[in-house]
């Protein structure tokens, strides 16, 4: 066990490298490459969110056997019925997750946001190598466990400028959003009705990228601003003058550095977070819909066809989520959730209408990306940028990771009714059903309980910013 010297040799080691890291010069070329860099682990991050979802059908037909290749077969359904339930139960995998991220509170971000990178490229690898069921769900699974973490979100946040914050985000996660198209383009490109194994092959790109740009960002990006100021000033305090914060901190809830019970304590403790987090725990009950979109298109049109859909729903996707950015700095974040719930429900109408009245793929990849564009860009703005923008600095990363995971608990409502529900019930007008209902009362709780946080200062909020 480390004597309190060899712990205070240590830090010192620590800040004196934190201190040349903070003298480094903060050019614009530096900003420009270093956004570049986390575009690229944004589109990473999207492609690996996506992938499952729109390669279910083919990797369903491929494992189980499925000849008729028919998603309304009793087989199909029963293959539903297998991996669905997965699905629901990785949301108890992901309580893990709040104690992994709290970890970049104290050692930063840039170790995890390779780790986070690489691991979605080996949770891929996993799904492309399966040849059972259960190592296809072992490597969902890897890849549910990485996804929600958005390291580079809080990259992003840390690094741009306060009044562009909301901007710099949205357009990295549209310019993401719209590279989802490549799924499509691989789809046409590698599937084969006549080879049931083809799928893998539409994961082989991704996994290159993910692993290699994952490990290469840990040389090539900083520690963020934000971060190396915070570390700074914790690391600098002297041992009486921590005991004396740790004990303000026991009072108000807060802390320099997070950690998971810190973190559950503050939100709970924090009338803001704690409003938030009921908000995004009703909102998360209607993203269920975006697992089985695939599912939906295949039942109503030729592979091709889909293939078609799965190029044409990201640009419209990303359009809306660059859009959303530019209406969240200069709107405020609450005035644009509504504007982006409304445009969700419309857009998941219009979808269900284009597949039951045949409209085709144009129509229902518009619908549908128009859809989700509002879908995930109302989800990064509840539960990523107003627990950011209310949080003090040595726990923000704490708290984003722990109250992901809450909000993120909201999915198991509308799962559990929709596994239910989609054996007696068409699948597509259950989106609608279990959506609707929720999404009105998410909004209705955020408007009346939830303040405004757009051109909050991260560097000046404490616990009591929100009190």
């Amino acid at each position: 066990m480390k004597t309190e010297a060899q712990i205070r040799q240590r830090e010192q080691r620590e800040l004196q490298r934190l201190d040349r890291e903070a003298q480094k010069p903060k050019t614009g070329r530096y900003l420009l490459f270093v956004m570049i860099i986390l575009t690229v682990i944004y589109v990473e991050d999207e492609i690996t969110s996506n992938m499952n979802a729109a390669m279910q059908p083919y990797v369903l037909f491929d494992l189980f056997g499925i000849s008729s290749r028919s998603v309304s077969s009793p087989a199909y359904t029963a293959a539903i019925n297998t991996v669905a339930p997965w699905q629901v139960a990785s949301n108890l995998f992901l309580i893990i997750s709040p104690f992994y991220k709290a970890l970049s509170d104290k050692y930063g971000r840039r170790v995890f946001l390779m780790i986070n990178t690489v691991g979605m490229g080996v949770g891929m690898l996993i799904v492309m190598t399966s040849q059972s069921v259960m190592q296809y769900i072992l490597g969902m699974l890897f890849m549910l466990f990485f996804t929600p973490n958005d390291m580079q979100v809080l990259y992003i946040m840390e690094t741009a400028p306060k009044e562009k914050r909301a901007t710099y985000s949205f357009v990295a996660k549209g310019i993401a959003l719209i590279s989802v198209s490549l799924i499509g383009v691989l789809s046409k490109t590698f599937l084969r009705q006549d080879l049931p194994s083809s799928w893998r092959m539409v994961y082989l790109i991704p996994v290159a990228v993910a692993i290699a740009v994952g490990a290469g960002s840990f040389f090539l990006v900083r520690e963020t601003p934000v971060f190396v100021e915070q570390r700074r000033a914790f690391l600098s305090l002297t041992p009486e003058q921590r005991r004396a914060r740790a004990a303000e901190d026991l009072k108000s809830g807060a802390a320099d550095e997070g950690g998971v019970w810190k973190a559950l304590k503050f939100i709970f403790r924090t009338p803001q977070l704690r409003w938030i987090l009921i908000a995004g725990f009703l909102f998360f009950a209607t993203t269920f819909y975006t697992s089985y979109y695939a599912t939906v298109l295949e039942g109503a049109m030729s592979t091709d066809m889909v293939a078609s859909a799965l190029i044409i729903y990201p640009i419209f996707n990303g359009v809306v989520t660059i859009a959303s950015g530019f209406f969240s700095d200069r709107l405020g974040r609450k005035k644009v959730c509504v504007l982006l719930g409304s445009l969700a429900l419309v857009g998941l109408a219009l979808f269900v209408a284009a597949c039951r009245l045949g409209w085709g793929p144009v129509a229902a990849g518009v619908a549908y990306g128009c859809s989700i564009g509002g879908l995930w860009s109302m989800s990064d703005t509840i539960i990523l940028t107003m627990p950011a923008e209310s949080s003090p600095s040595g726990m923000r990363s704490s708290v984003m990771g722990t109250i992901s995971v809450m909000i993120g608990a909201g999915m198991f409502i509308g799962q559990i009714l929709f596994i239910v529900l989609q054996n007696f019930l068409s699948m597509d007008l259950l989106f609608l059903f279990i959506c609707v209902p929720f999404m009105a009362l998410s909004l209705l709780v955020l408007l009346t309980k939830v303040r405004e946080t757009k051109d909050v200062d991260l560097d000046s909020i404490t616990a009591d910013t929100y009190r």
